[in-house]
């Protein structure tokens, strides 16, 4: 007997993008070669690792819910026996196999496949913050603790997750978990080792902020061929000695480029540079670099400070005291909040008050008298800091660099401006990916989790250089892919990916059996972007399946 035709829709978004992606990396074979299967898994680990991937990548679902996403992508029978429980067993197996291998596979394979240049590296390290305790965390994993929590948490558990970066377009190049309350300078040199062994080669530019200005680290890197370009810290006396120098004294400045504001009415951003004459203690070359539009960020930070310590100055006035310890400990709690201590000369003074007081209880008389009490009390008296806050107004706008290149300025200053592209990935990791909270107990499956989190930054960095490249290549300045059909100039993997969301295909069933697939109707602009990455509509539409 025949049953009716049933039309089902199976929502198909832009995972045939990725997963072109995918497959141009090798991601499943390499991840089948590398991945050990367990003894009585019904589903290889590699797969439930392909799913779990490709989810991360497009949807972010709770592993619970992971199966129930997947059942119309993957072949008939295998999609029931997929649930949490093997999902969080194909994660130990990724744990214990040879991770190392794996991502040096993969990154190989994405350096041939599409020509990147490996010429500079650069690296930086975010929090992922976790809720639990952790009590018993498994020594082979990255140990959750507490420390500087750049998500502004410092009551939660965290990992910490170390990005590499190229300087082109920002693509992944490798990663590690570490401990929560692991410090950068310390992970620098094996970061550098590592990525020495990745690519083959030690005379890559490696860039960081300033945890990178340690002796040991800058010391060995050049010894070994490196080169590096970072921040010099504020703590050094190099720091210090030209910022003295500069209150008598007028450096050469040398404007390397003006940048025009966003509105007309904003004022042009304009960039100096000044090859400091004497070098780093260590003989590494410092060049100081003037902003024009940090010169107003630091006036306004400075003067917003002062102005909110005079405030509460104000609101502690106005309440009498008569403890001088509890005074001096609230003024030294504003001072520590908004770092103006330098700003201010003050003092606890103290007043004698003069207080008559009725000998004995009851209604005042005509005979009744009075005592004399005298009381102390507190009051806080402060001035300005003149002195210091020229010294600190004829600093604003400036930062050194240093490094052992020997390019000129310019060329420096382009390199290290490069690195808040990748502040944006660790930005993609927790507003598009939602990395954190990790809703996991074991330790092993958490780190897992994480380099797959980092393959799918590679995976849509790669999608976003695709596009940028292509659009070069044919002449487009721009796309209409944000809504209301609006121009983008730079459009990212994430808003490429959204761009397909709605996207799906009907498909026709009758007695179990698919009759045919009917695909919706692509728009001109999604029609354009398939165009620019080259993907044929037949092959976007064909059956997805891991």
């Amino acid at each position: 007997m025949k049953e009716p035709v049933q039309i089902k829709p199976i929502l198909l978004g832009g995972l045939p993008i990725a997963v072109s992606v995918m497959k141009a990396l090798r991601m499943p074979e390499l991840l089948t070669q590398h991945v050990p299967d367990g003894p009585r898994e019904k589903i290889p680990a590699s797969q439930s690792l392909n799913v779990l991937l490709c989810n991360v990548i497009m949807e972010r679902f709770p592993l619970y819910k992971v199966a129930e996403w997947a059942k119309d992508r993957m072949p008939p029978g295998t999609s029931r026996r997929l649930n949490d429980d093997r999902i969080g067993r194909a994660l130990d197996r990724l744990f214990e196999a040879d991770r190392s291998a794996l991502i040096t596979s993969i990154v190989l394979e994405a350096i041939s496949t599409y020509e990147l240049d490996t010429s500079r590296v650069h690296n930086d390290s975010t929090s992922v913050k976790l809720f639990g305790e952790y009590p018993s965390s498994n020594a082979e994993a990255a140990v959750p603790e507490r420390g500087h929590s750049k998500d502004h948490r410092p009551d939660l558990k965290q990992v910490l997750f170390n990005l590499s970066v190229l300087g082109d377009e920002a693509i992944p190049l490798y990663f590690k978990v570490l401990d929560g309350n692991t410090t950068d300078d310390r992970t620098h040199l094996t970061n550098w080792l590592s990525l020495r062994g990745l690519l083959g080669k030690a005379d890559f530019i490696y860039v960081a902020d300033c945890k990178l200005c340690v002796r040991e680290s800058m010391e060995f890197i050049d010894s070994q061929g490196g080169r590096f370009v970072t921040v010099l810290p504020r703590t050094r006396t190099e720091d210090k000695k030209f910022k003295d120098w500069l209150q008598d004294n007028s450096p050469s400045w040398n404007q390397v480029k003006e940048i025009p504001g966003k509105n007309k009415s904003d004022p042009p951003s304009i960039w100096s540079m000044f090859d400091c004459p004497y070098p780093s203690k260590e003989g590494f070359r410092i060049i100081w670099v003037k902003s024009s539009d940090k010169q107003r960020i630091d006036e306004q930070a400075r003067t917003g400070a002062i102005e909110e310590t005079i405030e509460e100055f104000e609101q502690l006035r106005k309440r009498g005291h008569r403890n001088h310890k509890k005074l001096s400990d609230a003024v030294q709690d504003i001072f520590d909040r908004k770092k103006t201590e330098c700003y201010f000369h003050w003092k606890i003074v103290a007043e004698t008050v003069e207080v008559l007081k009725q000998s004995h209880m009851g209604r005042p008389t005509a005979q009744t008298t009075y005592k004399k009490i005298i009381k102390k009390k507190y009051a806080l008296n402060f001035t300005h800091n003149q002195e210091r806050i020229r010294y600190e107004a004829k600093c604003d706008g400036f930062f050194p660099l240093i490094t052992n290149l020997k390019a000129p300025c310019l060329e420096v200053l382009d390199i290290y401006k490069f690195q808040p592209r990748l502040e944006k990935r660790h930005q993609q990791l927790k507003s598009v990916y939602h990395v954190a909270p990790v809703f996991l107990k074991n330790t092993k499956r958490i780190e897992a989790l994480l380099f797959l989190y980092f393959l799918g930054l590679l995976v849509t960095a790669l999608i976003e250089r695709s596009v940028r490249l292509a659009m070069k290549k044919k002449g487009l300045s721009s796309i209409p892919i944000y809504p209301e059909q609006r121009e983008c100039r730079r459009p990212t993997g994430d808003t490429i990916l959204e761009l397909f969301r709605d996207v799906r295909f009907q498909s026709v069933i009758q007695n179990g059996k698919q009759l045919a697939r009917v695909p919706d109707k692509l728009n001109a602009v999604q029609k354009t972007v398939l165009n620019i990455l080259e993907i044929d509509q037949k092959e976007f539409f064909t059956p997805t399946v891991f």
